[in-house]
């Protein structure tokens, strides 16, 4: 009788642990990941690497954070369509009268309004850029940025805090070194010397650095442009390029001066890869405030794609 009632307690064990076994509230949450570095994580989170977060480089871009490789992109392809940002409001009221524009239309309506503007010296756009457009409250955290190193200065009150200077991101021996355009704060840029130097009057491109780069830091770099140009090409880094290529849209507009088509073409994949952050409409605003009218293609970004020819 006490083996008959031991086998009895044990088949009823052993059914236990089968019920146990099936029982799906037992298996893994499907929400969570186990991940080599950081254990668990909830799949239902990610961290997208923000190409507009302008996080100080002082070396070389950090090892974490992988940059498009240069020539993944031909630059003689079609721009990609403005669709890539589809989160982008591109709603600006002072713009509606011009939705239904393209191309020559277009420019001659945006050059009536960004035309006229309180033109200044170059010396005086240095002052007027340091004093009352980026060195006040840069960025929102007190520093000056450089847009191609991701270098900082700490404004004091010169035009040349901890070895900046200004770049004209329009070479001025391209058109940019006459009044008023030598002195429009729109294509200024407070630079880290160097990079200034490096940049020189290259036009903007991808380079995959065959051979070696003549000059990198920050992610931007010079090197043979890999749409077979000449000439090398300077390269900026993901999180300011679409910057640059808005001011050579605005550029070329105000003062009716073309973009080489290679250029060109590298700049509008630029425009759509890097779209305008906070702090570029800030400046845009402060512009603005102090020469009296506004770089478009920060304001309405997709217009770039209703000009065919720059």
């Amino acid at each position: 009788m006490r083996h008959t009632t031991r086998l009895g307690v044990i088949a009823l064990c052993v059914a236990l642990l089968n019920a146990c076994s099936a029982d799906p509230t037992n298996e893994p949450d499907a929400d969570l990941i186990i991940t080599e570095d950081t254990g668990i994580e909830d799949a239902g989170d990610s961290d997208l690497l923000d190409t507009d977060t302008d996080v100080p480089d002082t070396e070389v871009p950090d090892a974490d954070i992988e940059e498009p490789d240069a020539d993944d992109s031909d630059a003689g392809e079609s721009p990609e369509p403005w669709s890539c940002a589809p989160e982008l409001s591109l709603e600006d009221g002072r713009y509606n009268d011009l939705n239904d524009l393209s191309d020559v239309e277009l420019i001659a309506e945006l050059h009536e309004r960004v035309d006229g503007h309180t033109g200044y010296t170059y010396r005086a756009a240095r002052d007027l850029m340091y004093a009352e457009v980026d060195g006040i409250d840069t960025q929102l955290d007190g520093f000056i940025h450089c847009p191609y190193t991701g270098r900082t200065a700490t404004p004091n009150g010169s035009r040349t805090p901890d070895n900046f200077n200004t770049e004209h991101s329009w070479p001025r021996s391209n058109g940019a070194g006459s009044f008023p355009a030598e002195g429009d704060i729109h294509h200024l840029f407070p630079t880290y010397m160097p990079s200034n130097s490096a940049r020189s009057s290259y036009e903007f491109g991808h380079t995959d650095c065959a051979g070696g780069c003549s000059w990198s830091e920050g992610g931007s770099k010079l090197g043979p442009s890999t749409d077979s140009r000449t000439e090398p090409v300077f390269e900026v880094r993901m999180q300011n390029r679409g910057d640059i290529a808005r001011a050579h849209f605005y550029f070329s507009v105000r003062y009716e001066l073309s973009i080489p088509p290679q250029e060109e073409a590298v700049l509008r994949q630029w425009n759509c890869q890097d779209p305008p952050d906070d702090w570029e409409r800030l400046r845009n605003d402060r512009v603005e405030a102090v020469q009296d009218n506004r770089n478009p293609f920060i304001d309405r970004p997709d217009f770039v794609d209703q000009i065919a020819d720059f």
